[in-house]
């Protein structure tokens, strides 16, 4: 070989340049040799050549490097394209050199051994062929047996680790669950006392004890009354005034795990709301908590509120009046504060019958503006964190204050501007909808909605409940309702309305119920329609539903209402109605339900039947004897009906005794036993209002003053003790309608039940007749139409 030029560059290539013979060096088994403008020629360790390379020469001895040349001369010792020497390179040689260019060598050397050259650059026409040529004998010379590597035998009945863990486990189970077949064992396991405390022959109406937190407070009261013996514990930081009720919660349990302890060991100091610091419960005093009827339980009961231990989704909330209520909803924004960014929205009910809330809520909102100035900071507020919107509704949606504000002062000045709806109609539900799809925009990540209702209705648009709750649910809109209780059983009040201009008097109704998804109570008072407005303890079933299923609460305001007619707004004990709480599943579904039971199915159509209009008495008739005789003894024959009728119901009610004894529902129960002791008191009034009729037929009694233009008299029969029924048709009805009702108030004491049974006892069973007399203004049917829509 010959060679006009050589180097060796920094990575230890040596470069050969214009080689005019191919014979590879000797001991170098297939190098690999690139021709372009030179051939590049890679030289290896030797030591890990399969045969040591002892010299690279060639033929005129210009370039002659040995064995130790190619493993010690260091590649930053050699400058490219300058002649390098042996000598030179021993000179320029150290530790750290030789260990890099083993390294290479080795790496490079396995290459050249495990495969052919290949071709970097381009080759010229003659050296490519003899540098292929002479790779090609190198590898041949130098070909060694390949290493061959045992191949593992695998055997079939292998199993990897999980399917052995899983025979196991599975033999393991399976030998615990034939064990289970023994009676002996199932006996013991059916017996097993878990309890953690050991019976001491206590009362059994309660075995775990719940030892509930002192910001709890006895939740008691349906509703505030001034005049209860029971006083509520408030939920604020004062303390409960003795004899008045005040906000201390509704239906809800308490929302973190209650500590539990042994009676004479609760002292220690607990938190919430009106625990101040170092509060603690006196040694020896058991608190047991107050727990919900399990249809009153909070659909979304991981939704804590603060300063107060209850669930959201409370929809008996009780307060002594608004103030107290407006407290908790101060503190119920700043819970809400505290997790997102909050929208406000205020929904007004702008019905006439609202003006008198209207003006109480704007004299008492400082307590709401104060409470969050004081809580939410400067920096909060800048932020917008907390901002308000006012809307109020009847027919229509009004949007009275819409671009949301920090500033909490608008809002009292925005209810100044709240309108007076003139159509009668308030859609509670279809308002609640609108509002949530107008504002919900504004809903994000970080921002969320809160509903925050005043009304006193539950409102004209019941059957749209569904479409509200949806709509509150899907984008988790809490909803507060600032309302009263429902009336028992019914959809009404009456209110007094006195013309200014005449002095006439209407009595227009409201909208205030009931409490359950359709009607459980006879409608019918024995005469004509329910008139005796019994409050239920309860919040009307659509609002409750819609806070309920939203996290919210409702709000138990007293009704201190100026036009009601009468007002019997009544404290009812929640340790008592838990047993009767109403069911706030959809009406579809709890119509199935009753549908399923005897019980209720014959409950419902004897209340429809009853309801229809020609089942009422004619208890207005004229004051003339030609007038009253013939009218007299027509409505005797249809009384004679309705009493066939009467008869019938209470047959099919006594057959179903056994029924109503295994009924689970403790609210159905009572108003079987309720509507067995009316129908059974009905008779005897379908004898006594006869028996009036037939003495104004045969006495013929003359009113002391007949009509004339602008004096109506006429003869009007109402509820009464008297008895002018014959005693051999009705003594036995009388002693078994004292019975049944006597019945009812043992079974369901302090309850809305007990309290319409005690009614009907106080007016008796019996009919009388009296004279009425009244001046009608002439214009009374014209001025009917400017009596306000409530």
């Amino acid at each position: 070989m010959a060679s006009r030029s050589s180097s060796i560059s920094t990575d230890g290539t040596y470069r050969l340049a214009g080689w005019e013979e191919t014979t590879p060096p000797a001991g170098c088994a297939a190098p690999t040799l690139v021709a372009d403008t030179g051939v590049e020629l890679r030289v290896l360790n030797a030591s890990t050549a399969r045969k040591p390379i002892d010299d690279l020469t060639d033929s005129t001895g210009e370039l002659a490097i040995k064995r130790e040349a190619a493993t010690s001369v260091p590649a930053a010792a050699i400058e490219g394209g300058s002649p390098v020497t042996k000598d030179s390179a021993n000179r320029r040689s150290n530790d750290d050199a030789e260990k890099a260019n083993r390294r290479r060598g080795t790496s490079f050397l396995r290459r050249i051994l495990s495969r052919s050259p290949r071709r970097e650059t381009k080759a010229s026409d003659e050296t490519a062929p003899a540098i292929e040529a002479s790779a090609a004998s190198a590898t041949a010379s130098q070909k060694t047996k390949p290493i061959r590597l045992k191949k593992k035998r695998k055997n079939r009945w292998d199993l990897p680790a999980w399917g052995i863990s899983a025979l196991v486990h599975a033999a393991v189970l399976g030998s615990l669950g034939a064990m289970t077949l023994s009676s002996e064992v199932r006996s013991k396991i059916m017996n097993l006392n878990t309890s953690m405390f050991k019976d001491t022959g206590g009362s059994a109406d309660e075995l775990t004890k719940i030892y509930a937190d002192q910001s709890d407070g006895p939740r008691d009261l349906a509703t505030g009354d001034v005049s209860s013996e029971t006083s509520g514990a408030g939920s604020g930081d004062a303390p409960p005034r003795p004899g008045v009720a005040l906000a201390g919660g509704g239906l809800g349990g308490p929302s973190e795990t209650p500590r539990v302890a042994a009676v004479g060991k609760v002292g220690a100091r607990v938190g919430g709301a009106g625990a101040g610091d170092g509060a603690g419960l006196p040694g020896g005093l058991k608190i047991v908590a107050q727990v919900s009827g399990l249809s009153l339980l909070p659909a979304a009961p991981n939704r804590d509120l603060g300063g107060g231990g209850r669930l959201a989704g409370d929809v008996s909330f009780a307060t002594g009046d608004l103030g107290e209520a407006l407290d908790q909803l101060a503190r119920e924004i700043l819970r809400n504060l505290n997790e997102h960014r909050i929208t406000v929205v205020w929904l007004f009910d702008e019905s006439e019958s609202m003006r008198d809330d209207q003006k109480t809520i704007k004299a008492k909102f400082d307590r709401v503006a104060v409470t969050l100035r004081e809580h939410v900071d400067a920096d909060r507020k800048a932020a917008g964190a907390l901002t308000h919107v006012v809307v109020g509704f009847g027919k229509d949606v009004h949007y009275v204050l819409e671009k949301p504000t920090a500033d909490i002062d608008k809002i009292g000045r925005a209810i100044d501007h709240l309108r007076v709806e003139t159509s009668g109609l308030e859609n509670t539900c279809t308002a609640i909808y609108q509002s949530i799809n107008h504002f919900a925009g504004l809903i994000s990540k970080n921002r969320r909605l809160l509903i925050v209702l005043v009304t006193d209705e539950s409102g004209d648009d019941g059957a749209n409940v569904e479409e509200a709750r949806q709509a509150a649910v899907s984008r988790r809109v809490p909803i507060y309702v600032l309302g009263r209780q429902a009336i028992f059983g019914f959809p009404f009040v009456t209110v007094r309305y006195v013309d200014p201009v005449t002095k006439d008097v209407y009595y227009p109704s409201i909208h205030r119920g009931p409490e359950t998804a359709d009607l459980e109570i006879l409608q019918w008072d024995g005469l004509g329609t329910r008139s005796d407005e019994q409050p239920s303890g309860f919040a009307p079933y659509e609002l409750a539903r819609l806070a309920k299923d939203s996290g919210g609460i409702y709000f138990l305001l007293p009704s201190e209402e100026y036009l009601r007619i009468r007002s019997r707004e009544k404290a009812y004990s929640m340790k008592t109605l838990k047993e009767y709480a109403p069911d706030y599943e959809s009406r579809s579904v709890y119509a199935e339900k009753r549908n399923r039971s005897d019980v209720g199915r014959t409950l419902h159509e004897i209340i429809e039947r009853t309801r229809s209009g020609d089942f009422n008495y004619r208890l207005g008739f004229p004051a003339s004897p030609d007038l009253y005789v013939p009218a007299a003894i027509e409505e005797i024959a249809k009384a004679k009906n309705r009493l066939d009728q009467l008869l019938m119901f209470e047959k099919r009610l006594v057959s179903l005794q056994s029924a109503r004894d295994r009924e689970t529902e403790k609210r159905r129960q009572a108003s079987y036993d309720l509507i067995l002791a009316q129908i059974v008191a009905y008779e005897i009034t379908a004898y006594e209002y006869m028996a009036c009729l037939k003495e104004m037929v045969e006495k013929r009694p003359a009113p002391s003053e007949l009509p004339k233009p602008g004096l109506s008299v006429e003869w009007r029969l109402g509820h009464s003790k008297e008895r002018k029924a014959p005693a051999n048709e009705t003594e036995k009805k009388y002693a078994e309608a004292n019975r049944l009702i006597k019945l009812v108030l043992e079974r369901h004491p302090n309850t809305p039940w007990a309290d319409l049974a005690r009614d009907q006892l106080d007016r008796g069973f019996g009919v009388s007749r009296h004279e009425a007399k009244w001046r009608p203004s002439p214009s009374h049917a014209e001025r009917a139409k400017f009596v306000p829509h409530y």
